[in-house]
């Protein structure tokens, strides 16, 4: 997918450049030791399998004695992510973080046409998919300069998924919601930028893996997320 590929190079663009910015820069540095928190806002994108939502979207015409005869689909999986952090920083490079992340909204839309019992009928399928939950990581970071550091996240994030469900043909419509839980690994790098000497302005890329589950759509969610925290 083009937003997935674009993030995974803007990625790897942080990562060369705080090696490069590593080799040159002084050891002085503007860590501030103690607690903080902060916010982010994030583009994201699933790695999603459509065939997997068109098998299920086939279940649920069957299960409302649609004959299908003719079918399309589409799937909308980058969407909008946003999150809020509590921290700890021990050392200048050791941290933990926790807060609640929520990677956005997935859509699925399924039109068919065909027949109940022998009358001609069309019926829509939709599906939106939304994850969000607790997340906890272990950060290590690397100050650059005074102002400037990198640093890689490794966590994990209790998930909680929830599928609203909508289908309509000739007879009616129906609507549907149910939740799954799940545990899932996460993993990042970004790098941060000190000003005012208790702000740190961050970018970073994160991937969330399996997310969610197979019920509410489950695949890699990777995010580009900009951020900014505040040290008490």
């Amino acid at each position: 997918m083009v937003g997935m590929n674009n993030q995974r190079v803007i990625a790897a663009a942080i990562a060369v450049t705080a090696v490069a910015m590593a080799a040159v820069a002084p050891s002085a540095d503007a860590t501030q030791i103690g607690f903080y928190i902060g916010g982010q806002y994030a583009q994201s994108s699933k790695d999603t399998k459509i065939r997997d939502f068109d098998v299920y979207a086939q279940q649920n015409y069957g299960r409302f004695g649609l004959t299908v005869e003719s079918a399309t689909s589409s799937i909308d999986d980058s969407f909008n992510g946003y999150g809020f952090i509590a921290g700890y920083r021990f050392t200048p490079h050791l941290a933990a973080e926790g807060g609640y992340l929520n990677v956005g909204t997935m859509e699925y839309r399924s039109r068919a046409s065909g027949n109940i019992s022998g009358v001609p009928s069309d019926a829509a399928f939709n599906l939106d998919s939304e994850t969000s939950g607790i997340a906890l990581s272990g950060l290590g970071v690397w100050p650059l300069s005074y102002r400037w550091e990198v640093y890689g996240r490794a966590g994990v994030m209790f998930s909680s998924s929830t599928a609203s469900l909508y289908y309509a043909d000739v007879v009616g419509a129906s609507r549907g919601e149910f939740s799954e839980n799940d545990v899932d690994a996460l993993a990042g790098i970004g790098t941060s930028f000190s000003f005012f000497e208790i702000y740190d302005f961050r970018l970073e890329f994160q991937r969330i893996f399996d997310a969610g589950d197979k019920a509410t759509g489950e695949g890699d969610v990777d995010m580009l997320s900009l951020g900014i925290t505040v040290v008490f």
